[in-house]
C-alpha cells in the first residue's frame, strides 16, 4: 500500500471521524459527513453587503464532483457561493454568504 493510498483511507477513518470534529450536514438536498469550519477573521461588510466566509471540509468521493468559483451551493438551511475549491481527495471548498 502506497502512502497516498494510506491517506485515502485516512480521510474518512481520521480527518471526517464523527467522533471528532466532522458532523452531519445537508449539502445540496443530500446528508453528508464533513466538516464545516467559520472563517471569523473573513466577515466583513463592503458597500452595504455583508459577506461571510466558512470552509467546508468533506471527501470528493462523499461529494462526487468539484465544485467551481461563484457556483451556489446550498449547506444546511443557507446559501452559499463557492470563492475557491483546494485538494483532490479530501477538498477545502471555501464559500461565501452575501447578504445586504
Amino acid at each position: 500500500m502506497s502512502f497516498k493510498d494510506i491517506l485515502a483511507a485516512d480521510i474518512d477513518k481520521v480527518f471526517l471521524n464523527t467522533d471528532e470534529f466532522a458532523e452531519s450536514h445537508l449539502i445540496d438536498k443530500e446528508t453528508v459527513i464533513c466538516i464545516l469550519d467559520e472563517d471569523k477573521s473573513s466577515v466583513n461588510k463592503i458597500d452595504g453587503v455583508y459577506n461571510m466566509r466558512r470552509r467546508l471540509f468533506i471527501s470528493a468521493k462523499t461529494l462526487g464532483y468539484r465544485p467551481e468559483p461563484e457556483q451556489k451551493i446550498r449547506v444546511d438551511d443557507d446559501y452559499y457561493y463557492v470563492v475557491d475549491c483546494i485538494g483532490n481527495d479530501m477538498l477545502e471548498i471555501i464559500l461565501e454568504a452575501r447578504q445586504t
